[in-house]
């Protein structure tokens, strides 16, 4: 065998160009694959990063018209008591929360979490302890927990800090733990730790659903048997408390698919396009290796005669692929590296799930290995057969050596050349549409201005601003608003409390009177206290009545704006100004009078069909204990940042600032699926149009140099260089037509597949399978005419000559 490996690497060192080709083609095909399949294995196949993780799921409500939505405190309290398919059932919810008395004041993202916690993921940390059941008791000492990247940045990584005192919303909390780099919460957004009370009037809350629960499956209970008693429970508590779980059901899901989103079906789909690809890759190479296998007959033949058998021409050829395919290979994983970050880059590593566990790892080699093999294989056959089957006398009889390709191996190289145009056709339909669709989105309306405008997260301390203390609450929000205002650059500035177009607060609220909703149909709808100026900083456009002032006050009676979307859901074609919503809750009293209707924000970012509804209450008679500062700027945004900055830490110098995005970047992020989708398909449509030309060009080029001795005596006998091209064109413009007929069905076939990531756009948009194939087409004949003409330009006498 080791004979066979230096006697490949040398007749692979004798044709340089042949293998240089071979191997750029098939580092291409390998390192997009490679590319791709690392990240199929970081967000679909690799077990998340807690312990026996494939037993871990999320327990959700999920109403029938409402959709899924987190536990309410008590349903959480009676399933940690009562359900038996579990072994460890836990909670947490986000908060934001003030780290003061540092060099800077750092607005951190917490979860608060119920005693088992720690307990449900099976995980240890770096430094110190975790809290035990007694420090989920009310008026227990304030602890927390940090994670690694907070302990890094904050506190020097000092491993003394265990026992030491931090300050969280102007409280001392005393460390007790470190997690380790690799723990997180399942989204990924934890800084900071702190228990929830696990014995306050907070657990008696059914009304609300606002805490996650996550479970472990006990050993040998499926998921099926969980869903079952969760159903039966659910059922249960229906009939208990009908005002509170009326139409709600409870079910639990994996939490490895819950992690990765909708990013799953996306990701399959550029599977099938990363196939599309390697097999062009194989059919440009096996086409390339079956003209060198040609150019080597005589080679082949006196091996033949001198004894080698068939299996050994076989193994011989076959070694010779594998060499290749290893070499390019290896460049291809090199590719795959760069190919790696380039993704992370476009798409962000805090928008990609899992981003951080990217890597070229050893199940990602290993795979890589196995397809560089088996593509080795698959390349290798067409000429290993073709040698194998070398008549050897009558090779050898043919004295100029060179051979001829039979009409076997002529037919193989055209199917593999139709193969290429029509994959090639696919992946250019699906990279067209996917570039339609993505268009479509970058000029949906996104309801508000997003140039120049920066958002400033903000969270208030609880021990400075007290939730009983709203008069504290307002005087921050309007001494900041005042502040901001004056910074030169500043056009506006107002708050509005949730980010746009990241997170949003549900509410439901009904119309009081005749409506077209009621408490059992309503849907829920985004809740926001914004300020006075807030209408003016995002230029959200005013359609009835009015926006909020100054009187809209503590004093003043209860007011709301709401969107078109919302006025339309409640009340058709009817004026709302004037009507009143009021709680689902009959306990709450308070009715909110609508005073304005504003236009719709698509909050939930571009490329929805849905507009989300939206109800706005002024800041004055809600003021929030978290908010996001919206500065609209007559100037770059970043350039008057750190004033923003200073101006807020004016009103407080302890205010901890978060977040420092423009909106156009959030806006932007939204479109991160479509952005990616689109760039992975536009490289493989790439890919294949090069490759696809190129190998219909070595067909044609190939057969013209066989044909040499036929074209000179055509024109010696009177043929004009236009027959002697169309000659050559006719062959070449079946194969192109044929590979378009072939191609335009999987594409339509493939259309079915990408319809559910097309935004506004018809999976059969004519335009698209008109100019696509028109411009393939047009391509694959400019690749056959370079050769034809040199056909056409045959010197007769030379070519007769050199026969």
């Amino acid at each position: 065998m080791i004979t066979e490996v230096r006697y490949a690497f040398r007749s692979l060192g004798k044709a340089p160009g042949f293998s240089a080709a071979a191997i750029l083609i098939l580092a291409l095909g390998i390192g997009a694959s490679t590319a791709i399949f690392s990240v199929v294995n970081a967000l679909l196949l690799k077990p998340l990063d807690y312990q026996d993780s494939r037993q871990l799921v999320q327990i959700q409500s999920n109403h029938r018209e409402q959709g899924d939505s987190s536990l309410a405190p008590a349903t959480f309290m009676d399933l940690h008591r009562d359900l038996k398919s579990f072994e460890t059932i836990a909670a947490q919810q986000y908060y934001y929360v003030n780290l003061t008395k540092t060099a800077s004041p750092a607005l951190l993202t917490e979860v608060k979490a119920s005693e088992d916690y720690f307990k449900l993921w099976g995980v240890q940390p770096l430094h110190g302890r975790t809290w035990n059941r007694a420090e989920t008791r009310s008026g227990g000492a304030p602890i927390a927990i940090l994670s690694a990247k907070i302990w890094r940045s904050q506190f020097a990584a000092r491993e003394d800090i265990i026992g030491e005192t931090i300050m969280l919303d102007d409280v001392a909390h005393t460390v007790i733990g470190v997690m380790p780099d690799s723990f997180s919460d399942p989204w990924g957004n934890a800084a900071i730790w702190r228990p929830m009370p696990m014995d306050g009037s907070e657990t008696q809350n059914r009304s609300a659903r606002y805490w996650a629960g996550f479970a472990r499956l006990k050993t040998g209970v499926t998921r099926e048997q969980a869903n079952a008693e969760l159903a039966a429970y659910g059922s249960q508590l229906e009939k208990t408390f009908p005002e509170n779980y009326q139409g709600w059901t409870l079910r639990s899901d994996d939490l490895q698919t819950l992690s990765v989103g909708s990013y799953r079906t996306g990701l399959f789909i550029v599977l099938g396009a990363v196939a599309c690809v390697l097999l062009i890759t194989c059919a440009n190479v096996a086409g390339l290796a079956i003209v060198r296998a040609m150019s080597r007959r005589k080679e082949f033949a006196v091996r033949a005669a001198i004894g080698a058998s068939r299996k050994h021409l076989i193994l011989q050829t076959l070694t010779e692929s594998l060499a290749l395919a290893l070499l390019g290979g290896s460049l291809g994983v090199v590719l795959a590296n760069y190919g790696i970050a380039s993704i992370i880059y476009v798409v962000g590593d805090g928008w990609l799930p899992r981003a951080q566990e990217i890597t070229l790892d050893m199940p990602v080699m290993l795979a890589s290995l196995a397809l560089t093999l088996t593509t080795g294989v698959a390349f290798g056959l067409a000429p290993a057969w073709s040698a194998s089957r070398a008549d050897a006398s009558e090779v050898l009889k043919d004295s100029a050596g060179r051979g001829s390709a039979g009409p076997t191996s002529r037919r193989i190289r055209s199917g593999l050349v139709v193969v290429e145009i029509a994959l090639a056709l696919i992946l250019l339909v699906g990279a067209a549409l996917l570039g339609r669709s993505f268009t479509s989105i970058l000029k949906q309306n996104p309801g508000m201005r997003t140039e120049q405008v920066l958002a400033i997260g903000l969270s208030l301390s609880e021990k400075r601003y007290p939730v009983t203390d709203s008069e504290a609450r307002r005087s921050f929000y309007v001494r900041t608003e005042q502040a901001v205002s004056t910074v030169p650059g500043v056009v506006a500035a107002g708050f509005t409390q949730t980010l746009p177009f990241t997170w949003g607060i549900p509410i439901t609220l009904i119309p009081d009177g005749q409506s077209l909703v009621n408490d059992q149909n309503a849907p829920s709808a985004f809740y926001d206290s914004v300020s006075v100026d807030f209408f003016k900083a995002t230029t959200i456009p005013l359609i009835g009545g009015r926006t909020f002032s100054e009187a809209d006050n503590a004093k003043g009676r209860p007011v709301v704006v709401i969107s078109a979307a919302t006025a339309k859901t409640f009340f058709g074609t009817e004026n709302p100004i004037g009507r009143f919503l009021k709680t689902t809750d009959p306990k709450q009293t308070t009715r909110f009078e609508i005073v304005g209707v504003v236009g719709d924000v698509a909050r939930n970012g571009l490329g929805q069909n849905v507009v989300p509804l939206q109800i706005y209450r002024p800041v004055l008679q809600r003021p929030p204990a978290f908010a996001t500062l919206l500065v609209k700027t007559a100037v770059l945004p970043e350039s008057v940042s750190q004033a923003v900055q200073r101006a807020i830490w004016s009103v407080d110098p302890d205010q901890a600032i978060g977040s420092v995005n423009t909106v156009e970047h959030l806006v932007a992020n939204t479109t991160t699926q479509p952005r990616l989708y689109l760039m992975l398909f536009g490289i493989f449509a790439g890919i294949a149009l090069v490759l696809a030309a190129v190998g219909l060009y070595g067909l044609v080029a190939y057969s013209v140099a066989q044909r040499t001795r036929e074209f000179g005596i055509r024109t010696a006998l009177g043929a004009s260089t236009r027959d002697v091209l169309r000659l050559v064109l006719k062959e070449s413009v079946l194969l192109v037509f044929i590979g378009l007929a072939l191609g335009l069905g999987g594409s339509l076939l493939s259309a079915q597949l990408l319809r559910q990531l097309l935004f506004t756009v018809s999976a059969y948009d004519p335009t698209v399978f008109f100019i696509v194939p028109t411009i393939l087409a047009a391509v694959a004949l400019l690749a056959c005419l370079i050769p034809a003409r040199r056909a056409a330009k045959v010197d007769p006498a030379i070519a007769l000559r050199s026969e």
